[in-house]
């Protein structure tokens, strides 16, 4: 009766180890999914800002341009 006891608490102390090993592996997979996720992020965003920046400066001067123009039309 002893040693079946024993046996079992082995068999669940081995079960909890190889449990505990799978979640810790789960967890470091997600993990580093979410850190390149995040990589992808930043970099579309550096790639994105000047480009964004960059039309709205050309819209603001095209609309400058016009004032510009409209107002030597009004003279």
């Amino acid at each position: 009766m002893r040693e079946e006891q024993q046996h079992l608490l082995q068999l669940q102390q081995q079960l909890q180890q190889q449990l505990q090993q799978q979640l810790q592996q789960q967890l470091q997979q997600q993990l580093q999914q979410q850190l390149q996720l995040q990589q992808q992020l930043k970099q579309q965003l550096q790639q994105q800002l000047p480009q964004q920046l960059q039309q709205q400066l050309q819209q603001q001067l095209l609309l400058h341009q016009q004032q510009q123009q409209q107002e030597h039309q009004n003279v």
